[in-house]
């Protein structure tokens, strides 16, 4: 067997188009890494809202009544600061939604405070900020 004269091409892949494919294949490995990213900076303000609530949510609990109006705290836990305010919760008329005389108190003749927790901590760019209220009764300590 003989064979046939002349040049055999062998087909592949040339310089040109190796080139090209390494050049998609940058660009997309440059998404996804871009993608991952912003996925675990996500992942991280996520965890720190989670932190922030349940810090807000233990103060709360913590503070199931007041026993003076008007009250003010603040405080700090690690990389978030804290602040606690009440006021009174005005009385009202429920048939008219109307504000009521002030010895129409409610439930069983108990004045209520609202109480709300806002927790502070640095973000990357600006402050961020979780808030929660409530309603707790006013209670006088008794010795």
């Amino acid at each position: 067997m003989r064979k046939p004269s002349g040049i055999v091409a062998e087909r592949g892949f040339s310089l040109i188009e190796m080139l090209v494919a390494l050049v998609i294949m940058s660009l997309s490995l440059g998404v996804l890494y871009q993608a991952a990213t912003a996925a675990v900076r996500n992942v991280a303000v996520a965890s720190e809202y989670t932190q922030a609530t349940m810090l807000a949510e233990s103060i709360l609990a913590e503070n199931s009544f007041v026993v003076a109006q008007q009250v003010s705290l603040s405080g700090a836990f690690k990389d978030y600061v804290w602040e606690l305010s009440s006021w009174p919760v005005p009385p009202a008329d429920v048939g008219s939604g109307k504000a009521a005389p002030e010895e129409a108190l409610p439930v069983l003749g108990v004045p209520l405070q609202f109480l709300q927790v806002r927790v502070f901590w640095a973000g990357r760019s600006d402050e961020r900020e979780v808030e929660l209220l409530t309603i707790v009764p006013l209670r006088e300590l008794r010795p």
